[in-house]
């Protein structure tokens, strides 16, 4: 099975940038605060506001755009398989780690929000992380489905475990579109999917 690895390290965390945006609002407002009568206090702390919130929507934007090129560039390689996105696990790390398949992009070593994608083929379900020109391993289809859940972040979400006699694959389905904020509906319809492909 290919051994490719990540070429590198993302931005390891989104919440650092919005701690650090919400810290420089606090240190400004705070050395302003004490001046609210003073012209143009009240401006600057609209322009330190405004800024904070573009920093938070500059975040999401990247977040976005970084899904929709990782499922745009497994399409490349699998023209017309169903892709669904998916939340990398502690449980592909250990797999990844059995299989000698390269840990790089998963966790601990991924940035926050990072995402997966899975390619189901008529004879396999593929695990595709991002930068990577094959996929990490794959499980044969059909194969027993085990489901459980996971808490990748801070929510608790649905996790189908599949196995043939050569590796096992967890997935954490959240979106069969390239969502990377997806809402629990669009979880629960990715699950759906998901499982719909698995028992063809």
């Amino acid at each position: 099975m290919p051994r490719r690895t990540l070429p590198g390290r993302g931005l390891t965390t989104g919440g650092l940038a919005g701690l650090v945006s919400v810290l420089v609002v606090l240190l400004v407002m705070a050395r302003i605060g004490r001046r609210l009568d003073e012209p143009g206090v009240w401006l600057m702390i609209g322009v330190a506001a405004a800024v904070a919130v573009l920093g938070v929507l500059a975040w999401f934007g990247f977040v976005a755009a970084r899904v929709r090129g990782q499922v745009r560039h497994v399409a490349r390689h699998r023209p017309g398989a169903p892709l669904v996105v998916g939340r990398p696990t502690t449980a592909l790390t250990a797999e990844a780690r059995s299989l000698r398949a390269g840990t790089r992009g998963l966790p601990p070593d991924c940035p926050d929000r990072e995402h997966v994608v899975y390619a189901f083929l008529p004879d396999r379900v593929e695990l595709w992380v991002r930068g990577d020109d094959a996929p990490r391993w794959w499980v044969t289809l059909p194969a027993p489905v085990a489901t459980g859940t996971v808490r990748p972040g801070r929510r608790e979400l649905t996790a189908l475990t599949v196995r043939d006699p050569a590796a096992r694959l967890q997935l954490v389905p959240t979106s069969h579109e390239d969502r990377a904020w997806p809402t629990a509906a669009h979880r629960e319809a990715a699950v759906a999917r998901t499982q719909q492909l698995l028992a063809r």
